[in-house]
């Protein structure tokens, strides 16, 4: 038998099409029409070049790609997020989930890396001093 979210249907990302620390690269924004009936809203979304629905971006969430990327959503292109389901998403008063996104850490290269000592300079070091706070009795 199939599942309920199987057959309700969206023409935009859901929790239920993500797992967990799912990496996307933007491919843009768009401005689009949302809802039926008399009082569709306009709503800004998100496209990624992995999914062929869009995303419905909220204010927390563009705030958080403008912090990362700037204010300029062209430059957003090509950038890459991690897509997560967050289970304390709140709607209509009833916390039911739901889809949310991250900028994933910038990864240290090699040369930025700090490299291990030496032995011969952990001995000219001596010994780490320890706080007697450190000990755990």
């Amino acid at each position: 038998m199939p599942k309920v979210s199987d057959m309700v249907q969206s023409k935009y990302l859901r929790k239920e099409d993500i797992e967990d620390d799912t990496p996307a690269t933007i491919k843009g924004v768009k401005l689009e029409e949302l809802g039926q009936g008399d009082k569709p809203e306009q709503r800004w979304v998100i496209y990624f070049k992995q999914f062929a629905k869009g995303m419905v971006l909220n204010v927390t969430t563009i705030r958080v790609l403008e912090s990362a990327y700037g204010d300029d959503t062209d430059v957003w292109t090509g950038k890459q997020v991690l897509l997560y389901v967050d289970p304390n998403v709140s709607f209509q008063g009833r916390v039911v989930g739901g889809l949310r996104l991250r900028v994933p850490r910038p990864k240290l290269s090699p040369q930025n890396e700090p490299k291990p000592k030496t032995v011969r300079q952990q001995a000219e070091e001596g010994p780490p001093e320890y706080d007697e706070s450190d000990i755990p009795f």
